[in-house]
């Protein structure tokens, strides 16, 4: 069955790589400015950044999982997912001369019953819709970040 995904997006925003990853390393505070996204609980622990994710897709239907920080490095945030979609996802936040690219990839299974029967039918429908959620979120990424914190040039948190 088809009910294997693999996505690949990326985007450029105005602003310091360490701004961007700081928005991106808080997973709790995703659903404050990725629209189609809420956070259900937050489920970190001391070690390990993690919470409880709904997708409202824009057909209508709902995506639950968890979302763990599995490893982090300078310009890496990797994290797996566990839920109706099981998988993998990865940020990658590299400096450029505007500000920094972002480049998200992500490898699931669908895992919930309904997912599981709509793939095969709807499988290129459904990955429109995650470019749509990535659209999204690469709009609400550049809001959050276009009051000046984190531009380049400026300090995170200056007036």
């Amino acid at each position: 069955m088809r009910t294997h995904y693999r996505f690949g997006h990326e985007w450029q925003v105005q602003a310091r790589p360490d701004a961007v990853r700081a928005l991106l390393e808080d997973v709790a505070g995703y659903g404050a400015w990725w629209p189609g996204l809420r956070v259900l609980a937050d489920a970190s622990t001391p070690s390990r950044r993690a919470a409880r994710l709904e997708v409202r897709a824009p057909l209508g239907y709902r995506i639950r999982f968890t979302l763990t920080e599995s490893s982090v490095d300078r310009h890496e945030l990797r994290a797996l997912l566990r839920g109706d979609l099981e998988g993998w996802c990865m940020w990658r936040v590299v400096a450029t001369r505007g500000g920094s690219r972002v480049v998200f990839a992500q490898e699931v299974e669908a895992r919930s019953r309904l997912l599981r029967l709509a793939s095969p039918l709807l499988h290129h429908r459904l990955a429109g819709q995650h470019a749509a959620l990535l659209g999204a979120a690469a709009d609400g990424m550049r809001r959050a970040l276009a009051d000046g914190e984190g531009a380049p040039g400026q300090r995170v948190g200056a007036p």
